[in-house]
């Protein structure tokens, strides 16, 4: 027999339910800051590249999420570790979906695959030779090296190319500790164990 006593948790399930809608609708807004991010850094002459507009729409949607969560009250509890936990779920999925935004962006700027569909969904039926020269290997290099200047990686220089930001490289070492716990190569040469 179903007890008739409402408990605390089914009292604060229409807060719980407007935190989902809220955080269900954040991939929709992180979209929407990215096209008005990228369109205002191009106009402030800040050459942006997908990656970098893609973290400032991330950034500002982060900031309204806790702006709604706050302005809605949905933090408003009896305790701060409660508060604390709501706040930590928030971050928590808000940094999946992040995540996972930024894994569509670098798919949809970086995947050859993609570029080559597109290309032809675009335009129709292209010719082979035509597409070999534009994917060429020295085109792709140059393609990835004009990519790296723009984000402030690399400086080329009198045909040279030289490191300008050490943070990607940084960022490397820790995935490299990770690798050599999965026991995964670290080097693009190395062979596995089960290769």
């Amino acid at each position: 027999m179903p007890s008739a006593c409402v408990t605390e948790a089914v009292g604060n399930m229409p807060a719980l339910g407007l935190l989902l809608v809220l955080l269900v609708c954040s991939p929709l807004v992180i979209f929407v800051l990215h096209g008005a991010a990228h369109r205002v850094l191009d106009r402030a002459g800040r050459s942006p590249s997908a990656h970098r507009s893609a973290l400032v729409a991330i950034a500002l949607g982060f900031v309204a999420l806790l702006a709604a969560v706050w302005a809605l009250d949905l933090v408003a509890t009896t305790s701060w570790g409660e508060a604390a936990a709501t706040l930590a779920y928030v971050a928590a999925v808000y940094g999946v979906i992040a995540v996972l935004y930024l894994d569509v962006v670098n798919i949809a700027e970086t995947s050859l695959h993609m570029h080559l569909l597109l290309q032809v969904a675009w335009s129709g039926p292209l010719d082979i030779e035509g597409l070999l020269e534009r994917y060429s290997a020295s085109r792709m290099i140059a393609s990835r090296l004009e990519r790296l200047a723009s984000i402030g990686q690399l400086r080329v220089e009198a045909g040279h190319a030289h490191l300008a930001d050490r943070s990607t490289l940084r960022f490397n070492a820790l995935l490299d500790v990770w690798r050599r716990v999965l026991g995964l190569p670290t080097e693009p040469d190395e062979q596995g164990p089960h290769a």
